[in-house]
């Protein structure tokens, strides 16, 4: 995914109860802080861990669930080559396997299983070794109706190209609370949107070559061009991005145990284009313990807005350092089951939205800047979409062409 999105689909504000913006949190970055973002959930499909650390060189700024620490002006630096592994019941090892840079995969056929605990055990490269607190994966209700409703002013300061307001679709939701025992849930959502543009070259070109496993693409320096010259790819194909929920949008029944919601809001999904897009909502049951860590974040960003008001600080979560107990460890590890609702939304209810039929400009606030055509370089050549957590080259489960 861009970066930048990524920063601000971090600012997502939904507007609904027990949904806020995400709190930002300074603090000093003497030493790296470790942040894990990981959950087991029992939805077919990869399952990823992401495992980064602080630039202890730059101003760290916390918020979400785990994942955002990002550093200002600089990326979090991926926590790489760790040994990690997920532990099932105490007993059942399964080791994940780091597919990018901090990032680590589950088994391919792994599926979790309500009832069933997992902890999250991992020993870094320079043989710190981290544990997480055992979570027991909750069920968690069906979603019986689902459908949108178009905001013009629906996500305030997302994205330039909008100004204000960016306009959304706002999913609402029937689902039947279970009587008789406490439930705690998360709403997230997973969005594929066609990408026409699949690769950004800062000064230098793009070129195809032949590589072990067919051919490959990659951007090239070229040094008679000045540092901030430009250039952007059309994919070869199809291709979709993809962009993940970061919003914290959760529920307790404790003063509602058994009662039917109905016409719940529970997401926004940015209007990025006008072009039909795929999303995938997903209706998480949580731990207690994972409910409490969120919670605390919650009241963080509630009780942030005047001097009286305990200022925000990083909240250790559920992995602590076997052998320093005292070390601040920012995010959480837990288990999830998922009532999964998946839709194309058509976006035919669009009213008075300039939106333009690709996904560039909404990113990027700028339009592409095609490389021309030259004696040198007659033929330019069109970017291979390759497959990521955040783009694939593969049509969707569920993706409609036609309604």
């Amino acid at each position: 995914m861009n970066y930048r999105l990524s920063f601000l689909l971090t600012l997502i504000i939904t507007g609904i109860t027990a949904c806020v913006e995400p709190y930002s949190v300074n603090f000093e970055s003497a030493k790296e802080y470790v942040v894990v973002d990981g959950v087991v959930t029992d939805l077919d499909g990869p399952q990823f861990i992401t495992l980064s650390k602080t630039n202890p060189e730059a101003t760290n700024e916390s918020s979400e669930f785990t994942q955002t620490i990002w550093t200002k002006g600089l990326s979090t630096l991926p926590l790489e080559k760790a040994k990690a592994k997920i532990v099932v019941n105490g007993t059942q090892v399964l080791d994940l396997t780091e597919v990018e840079p901090g990032i680590y995969q589950l088994p391919a056929n792994f599926k979790g299983r309500v009832g069933d605990a997992y902890e999250l055990d991992f020993l870094t490269e320079n043989g710190k070794h981290y544990k997480s607190s055992a979570e027991v994966m909750p069920p968690v209700s069906a979603v019986k109706r689902a459908y949108d409703v178009f905001n013009p002013k629906g996500i305030p300061k997302l994205s330039e190209y909008y100004g204000e307001f960016t306009p959304s679709n706002d999913i609402y939701l029937d689902f039947d609370d279970p009587a008789g025992e406490k439930n705690f849930y998360r709403w997230q959502w997973t969005l594929w949107e066609l990408q026409k543009t699949c690769t950004t070259c800062n000064q230098g070109k793009y070129y195809l070559f032949d590589a072990e496993n067919g051919v490959d693409g990659d951007c090239f320096k070229d040094l008679t061009l000045k540092y901030n010259d430009i250039y952007d790819y059309t994919c070869e194909d199809l291709c979709w991005d993809i962009f993940y929920s970061k919003d914290i949008t959760i529920f307790s029944d404790i003063y509602t145990n058994g009662q039917g919601q109905k016409d719940k809001l529970v997401a926004q999904i940015p209007l990025l284009q006008s072009n039909p897009c795929l999303v995938s909502l997903q209706q998480n049951s949580l731990t207690p313990n994972a409910y409490r860590f969120l919670k605390l974040i919650q009241d963080q960003a509630n009780n942030s807005g005047t001097l009286a008001d305990t200022p925000p600080a990083p909240i250790q979560g559920n992995v602590m350092n076997q052998n320093d107990k005292n070390e601040l460890i920012i995010g959480f590890f837990t288990a999830s089951s998922v009532a999964e609702y998946r839709t194309m939304l058509w976006r035919k209810n669009i009213k008075n939205a300039a939106v333009l039929n690709q996904l560039f400009k909404t990113i990027h606030n700028r339009d592409p800047i095609l490389e021309e055509r030259s004696a040198g370089r007659p033929y330019i050549p069109l970017a291979i979409c390759k497959k990521s957590r955040s783009r694939t080259p593969f049509l969707p489960k569920d993706w409609k062409w036609t309604q």
